[in-house]
């Protein structure tokens, strides 16, 4: 979770007030008496009138006087707890009733402020879908004589709260892709890294430059230092969130395709958090409704911010094949490209073996309905496989006899579970 974070301390104030409907019914008997009676009840009447006006007055200008400051968690993970928290001072005593925003979804709490002192109410929640978030607005409201009226001040919170894709575990075939590629292992090699340390162990003809003398002095005997490995190669991720061209009954997708769109991104997060920690830098296409976008970063954290906002749609304009050529002329022969999508057309097979042709490894993740999430347990699936997913399995033929990396998930199926299944061919 990230800091928290000043949201506004003089926020625009909103004052309106609120009236008990037996308060027009009670000004109305006293008018009325005051017609025909002049007595010392009616003057006792006529008092506590008085005492309420001037108590609205008072009310309002001490619900326009209470000091707040609003902190809020800037950027969550989907599912993270998040507190937003208030800061709350007044001059003068008075009781309170404090309502969250909507978003945060917490019932309001009744304090009581005493002059100078401030009081903190803290709200912890949850968001379940990523994106960017507006916080609403929350209000404060005071009570007045005999619950006549309510005295309401609404605020709102001009800030945004980011939540971030979950990252998904996703390692079960990625040595493999940081491997050397076999077919020009002479020519491009794995160059070490000096500035990672990944582990320290026995000497063993090494050259003096690698000994670790403070650790050889501590063992009695030499030691030398294993370091990292980065890639002189460059990852490329192709993440398609459109429903392809090739599938014809768009509406009959609308769902599934929202399904994918998640998982397909939480996959992404995984992988990409993955190479972060391998120390490789990876270059990310996304294919979303408005168009391509291109993220190349050293801070993996800006991959979760794109991430977290993008969106695909039914009705695209451009398609997996589209990205292909995107990347196609840029790929050197020690790259690899991950390619993730719902569905593959011919003319998309036809890229990816254009593809293969000019960079080292190619592979290819199709998730029709996404995937089964890891703490789920299998279920028994009575899902009709529709025709245009019948050919994947063709096309998969096809690419893995060209040595491309395929795997097509189920709802069945884990990601963890597809990832091992590539390990294993």
């Amino acid at each position: 979770m990230s800091p928290d974070i000043v949201i506004d301390k003089n926020p625009e104030k909103h004052v309106w007030v609120k009236y008990n409907p037996a308060i027009y019914f009670v000004i109305a008997i006293i008018a009325i008496v005051n017609i025909f009676f002049f007595n010392k009840y009616v003057w006792i009447a006529d008092g506590i009138i008085i005492y309420t006006i001037f108590d609205l007055i008072q009310k309002i200008s001490l619900i326009k006087n209470i000091q707040i400051i609003v902190k809020a968690s800037g950027r969550v993970f989907t599912n993270e707890p998040f507190k937003i928290t208030f800061l709350l001072s007044s001059k003068s005593p008075v009781k309170i009733t404090i309502a969250p925003p909507l978003l945060v979804n917490k019932e309001a709490r009744t304090i009581d402020l005493q002059p100078d002192k401030e009081e903190e109410v803290v709200y912890y929640s949850i968001l379940g879908t990523r994106g960017l978030k507006k916080f609403g607005s929350y209000s404060l409201k005071i009570e007045g004589f005999a619950k006549l009226f309510t005295v309401v001040r609404n605020e709102e919170i001009d800030s945004d709260i980011k939540v971030l894709p979950n990252i998904e575990e996703a390692n079960a075939f990625l040595e493999r892709i940081l491997e050397t590629i076999p077919v020009i292992k002479s020519k491009h090699k794995l160059a070490e890294d000096i500035s990672y340390i990944k582990d320290i162990r026995d000497y063993n003809n090494e050259p003096l430059n690698r000994i670790h003398w403070k650790n050889s002095a501590k063992y009695d005997r030499l030691m030398v230092k294993d370091y990292e490995y980065a890639g002189t190669s460059k990852i490329y991720i192709l993440l398609d969130l459109n429903l392809p061209g090739g599938i014809y009954s768009k509406k009959a997708w609308l769902y599934i395709r929202k399904k994918y769109e998640e998982d397909a991104i939480k996959a992404t997060t995984g992988l990409i958090n993955y190479f972060y920690q391998k120390h490789e830098q990876v270059n990310l296409f996304i294919s979303h409704k408005d168009g391509f976008t291109k993220v190349t970063e050293k801070d993996h954290v800006v991959y979760y911010d794109y991430l977290s906002e993008v969106t695909g749609t039914i009705e695209n304009t451009k398609d997996t094949s589209d990205l292909l050529e995107e990347i196609i002329q840029r790929v050197q022969p020690v790259d690899t490209v991950i390619i993730i999508s719902m569905f593959l057309t011919k003319e998309e097979v036809k890229e990816i073996l254009k593809l293969k042709s000019r960079c080292g490894r190619v592979v290819v993740l199709l998730m029709p309905y996404g995937y089964r999430e890891s703490k789920s347990k299998k279920y028994k699936t009575y899902y009709e496989v529709p025709p245009e997913v019948r050919e994947l399995y063709n096309y998969a033929r096809v690419l893995r006899d060209e040595n491309v990396l395929i795997q097509i998930w189920n709802e069945n199926v884990s990601l963890m579970e597809g990832l091992t299944t590539i390990m294993q061919e």
